[in-house]
C-alpha cells in the first residue's frame, strides 16, 4: 500500500465530523508556498484547538498519530506539545491533501491572518486602543466573500476571531449611524430649526394668501 493509499484509508476510518477535524488539523500543519513548494508547519497543540470538543480533537490526533501521519513531541496533557506531519511526502505525494490545499488553502491563509489580527486587537484593547486594529468596511465585505458559514465551520474559526469580526461590524455601523445619544441631539436640533422656521413659513403663507386675494379678487 502506498503512502497516499494509507492516508486515504486512515481518513475513511473516521466519520464525517472526524474527517472534517482531520482535514482542519492537517491543513494547519502545512506552510503554503506562495509560489514555492508547500512545506511542513509544526504547531503547538493550542493552535489546533477551535473551541470545540477537546476530547474529540485528542481522539483524532491519536488516530492520525497511530497511523503515522502525524507525530507529537512533548506533553499533550499539559498542552506543551508540538504537532507535525510525519512525512514530507504527504504534501508532495498525497493527492487528497493537494486537493485540500487547492480548495481550502486561500481561506486557511485568511483564517491565519485573522487569528493574528484578532490577537493583536485583543492585546491593544487591553490598552484601550483596540479600535485602531478593527477591520474596515471594505475588509469586512471582502471577508464575507471568503469566510462563509461553511468555511467558518470547516476551518474552525476561533471564538476570538468571531468576536473580532463582530466588533469590527459594530464599529462600522457606528460610523454610518452615530448612535442613540447623537440621534437625540440631531432630533433636538431638527426640532429647533422647525420652531425657528415656523414664523417664516407663516409669513410666507400670509403674503401668498394676500397676493392671491389681490390677484384674483377673492371676496370682492
Amino acid at each position: 500500500m502506498t503512502l497516499s493509499e494509507h492516508a486515504d484509508a486512515c481518513l475513511a476510518a473516521l466519520d464525517d465530523a472526524g474527517q472534517t477535524i482531520a482535514r482542519r488539523v492537517i491543513l494547519r500543519l502545512v506552510s503554503f508556498g506562495d509560489g514555492r513548494a508547500a512545506t511542513r508547519r509544526p504547531q503547538p497543540l493550542p493552535a489546533l484547538r477551535t473551541g470545540g470538543d477537546p476530547e474529540r480533537l485528542a481522539e483524532i490526533l491519536h488516530h492520525l498519530t497511530e497511523a503515522r501521519l502525524l507525530r507529537i513531541e512533548g506533553n499533550e496533557a499539559t498542552g506543551d506539545a508540538l504537532i507535525d506531519l510525519a512525512h514530507d511526502d504527504l504534501i508532495a505525494s498525497w493527492p487528497t491533501l493537494q486537493a485540500w490545499i487547492g480548495t481550502h488553502g486561500k481561506t486557511e491563509q485568511l483564517r491565519r491572518q485573522l487569528e493574528a489580527d484578532a490577537a493583536r486587537w485583543k492585546q491593544r484593547a487591553g490598552q484601550g486602543i483596540g479600535d485602531a486594529e478593527l477591520l474596515d468596511k471594505g475588509q469586512l465585505t471582502e471577508l464575507a466573500a471568503w469566510l462563509t458559514a461553511d468555511a467558518r465551520r470547516d476551518l474552525g474559526v476561533s471564538d476570538l476571531v468571531e468576536s473580532f469580526i463582530a466588533a469590527s461590524q459594530a464599529a462600522t455601523r457606528r460610523r454610518w449611524w452615530p448612535g442613540r445619544a447623537y440621534t437625540g441631539s440631531f432630533l433636538a436640533i431638527l426640532l429647533m430649526l422647525l420652531i425657528l422656521a415656523t414664523p417664516i413659513i407663516l409669513l410666507f403663507v400670509v403674503v401668498l394668501t394676500a397676493f392671491v386675494i389681490h390677484r384674483f379678487g377673492w371676496f370682492a
